[in-house]
């Protein structure tokens, strides 16, 4: 007792802290806000987020391990959970994410149990704070998870951090926003990584072939931003542009400006419409009027001051008032019609107005994905705006792709698509139409003479538009007059540059066994884009296009492991699981796998042949 009293006797007492230190020392609230966690200078009192190492997990079970929770009632072995947390374990292991985290540090939440509450979240739609609660309350989460029970009590705020490393691979604020001005592709970032890792495991299952024929789609993701009209876009622009110039400018320059302003509602904190009789065509207009002319104030205030954030709200302001006003008349007024790229908010910049046919519009964005149809995965992502077309968006999958050939619907099929994928070694291959008589195929092309001929035997030259013009006297003395040109003012044939090569492929899907595999590939394909859309991607959870690019990798890596789990679990029962097109019907006189080769030979004699009219244009 006597040493013990000695030891206790030579503590020293805890030094407090002096109010001249207190009011001294650094806000973490205020460091927070100016981004300094994550920074690499240490500061005082508030924990570095990016100094996490890896994360090793105990192999000793606990009596905390939800599985033992579970002992006395336990999940049925075809269960989706029992399912989910079998292929996690398998193929989404910690050691996955060692890149996101350094050598040395504070031990992290394991990586894998946030990344599948990511996708626990997104297949069943709820948010950050819910998915705690589940975790926490739910023992079927923590099983999933496989996180212990005295685990599970997670903050919210950590997934969002978790989404930041997936996206960035850092929670660095600097570097973050460098990567931002510098401009960050979707197919470099971790969690593409993941979702190509996972293709990789597939491919060592067997599970996936990597050079098998793949199908490729797209579907609507509905923005998570609020689509506004015309009026509240210039107000909202004119709104940022004045806040971004108080805090470029000086305070003189910036009342000088205000006062300048016909308009004083900007600057006010409520949200609200301008005061006038929206009935009034007058008042309206007269509300244009002066949002024009507070543009044209504004913008020329602007230019005083070289600052990027203001630089970049002037170019949104212009862009919303040009894209909405008309000035032919001399006054302003709206534009009839929907401008192309129009932009449809402030609050997500990239947010733009699409459609899928001509009666389904909506507004956001387009994920793109290509589809191997034997074991149903998706092996490549990419979300653009709706406004973008199908055949544009696709150059970014085939560079992505290892496959041979991809089958797509006719927005695929045009001429600068193919010629592109071709380039790249992949063939385009789309529906086509029935051959009829006197359509363009059946006239006779000589790329090397740059000639046509038609089914009469007469031959004309191609220009240099690719017009080649059978003349009217010419056309009224052919036999097929009545069929070919009923008219009887002659018959245009308008050639592209890459018409070579459309016409091998048109004659591929024209084919019994390419028509046949066309229609099982895209049935296919189109389930699985339902199947993606289900694990929550429809409706868009976050603002641009970058972070609804992270929801669609998210997506697909969650129907991929659903579907590689599926498989595991049938390969285990000794079933040979038979999905996609090999459950589909033989074709008739000839079966499906004859077909596919058959079609693998086509493409791979198109692949060697050097188009004379494409070699020409080169």
């Amino acid at each position: 007792m006597r040493g013990e009293r000695r030891r206790i006797g030579r503590i020293r007492p805890i030094r407090r802290i002096t109010p001249k230190e207190r009011a001294t020392a650094p806000c973490p609230r205020k460091l927070l806000k100016k981004g300094a966690l994550g920074s690499q200078v240490p500061v005082p009192g508030v924990p570095n987020l990016d100094s996490m190492g890896k994360y090793h997990r105990s192999p000793q079970i606990s009596f905390f391990d939800p599985g033992v929770a579970l002992q006395s009632r336990p999940l049925k072995p075809n269960s989706f959970e029992a399912r989910f947390r079998d292929t996690c374990d398998r193929l989404l292991p910690d050691s996955l994410f060692d890149g996101l985290y350094s050598e040395k540090g504070r031990p992290p939440i394991s990586p894998s149990a946030l990344s599948r509450l990511l996708l626990l979240e997104l297949r069943d739609g709820c948010g950050d704070r819910g998915t705690a609660d589940n975790l926490y309350y739910d023992v079927r989460w923590q099983f999933m998870c496989n996180l212990p029970l005295d685990e599970g009590d997670i903050h919210h705020t950590t997934l969002s951090k978790f989404r930041l490393r997936l996206l960035f691979g850092t929670l660095d604020r600097e570097k973050i926003e460098r990567m931002k001005a510098e401009g960050v592709v979707l197919q470099e970032t971790p969690v593409y990584g993941t979702l190509k890792a996972l293709l990789n495991a597939a491919v060592e299952l067997k599970i996936l072939e990597p050079e098998a024929l793949e199908g490729i789609d797209s579907t609507a993701i509905f923005g998570a931003a609020a689509v506004q009209d015309s009026y509240r876009l210039m107000f909202q622009g004119l709104r940022e542009a004045i806040r971004a110039h108080e805090k470029a400018a000086t305070p003189e320059a910036h009342t000088a400006l205000l006062g300048q302003l016909r308009r004083r509602e900007y600057t006010d904190d409520e949200r609200k419409k301008p005061d006038i009789d929206w009935q009034d065509a007058q008042a309206r207009q007269g509300l244009l009027c002066d949002y024009l002319e507070d543009t044209l104030a504004v913008l020329i205030a602007g230019k005083e001051f070289d600052d990027p954030r203001l630089n970049e709200a002037l170019a949104q302001l212009a862009k919303l008032v040009g894209q909405d006003l008309d000035l032919s008349s001399g006054r302003a007024a709206l534009k009839q019609g929907v401008a192309p790229n129009r932009q449809c908010s402030v609050t997500d910049p990239q947010m733009r107005h699409g459609r899928k046919s001509a009666s389904k519009q909506f507004n956001g964005f387009k994920g793109h994905a290509t589809i191997e149809p034997k074991s149903e995965l998706i092996t490549g992502v990419d979300v653009t705006p709706a406004s973008a077309h199908d055949g544009q968006a696709a150059q970014t999958l085939v560079e992505e792709t290892d496959a041979t050939a991809l089958v797509g619907d006719n927005a695929y099929g045009g001429g600068e698509v193919r010629t592109k994928a071709n380039t790249a070694g992949v063939s385009m291959l789309t529906p086509a139409a029935p051959l009829q008589p006197f359509d363009k195929d059946s006239f006779g092309l000589d790329a090397d003479a740059r000639m046509l001929t038609c089914p009469a035997g007469q031959t004309v030259g191609i220009a240099a538009s690719g017009r080649a013009h059978f003349g009217a006297k010419v056309c009224r003395a052919c036999p097929f007059a009545g069929q070919c040109n009923p008219k009887g003012k002659g018959r245009t044939v308008q050639i592209q540059e890459a018409e070579g090569l459309l016409r091998e492929l048109r004659a591929i899907a024209r084919t019994e066994e390419g028509s046949a595999l066309i229609r099982q590939v895209r049935a296919t394909t189109e389930r699985v884009i339902g199947h993606w859309v289900r694990w929550g991607l429809r409706e868009g959870r976050y603002f641009g296009t970058l972070k609804t690019g992270l929801q669609a990798v998210l997506a697909a890596i969650g129907h991929n492991l659903d579907k590689i789990g599926r498989h595991l679990k049938d390969q285990e029962e000794g079933k040979g699981r038979r999905i996609g097109i090999e459950s589909r019907q033989p074709v008739p006189h000839a079966s499906l796998g004859s077909a596919i080769g058959r079609y693998a030979r086509s493409i791979r004699r198109i692949l060697g042949l050097r188009l004379s009219l494409g070699s020409a244009h080169a």
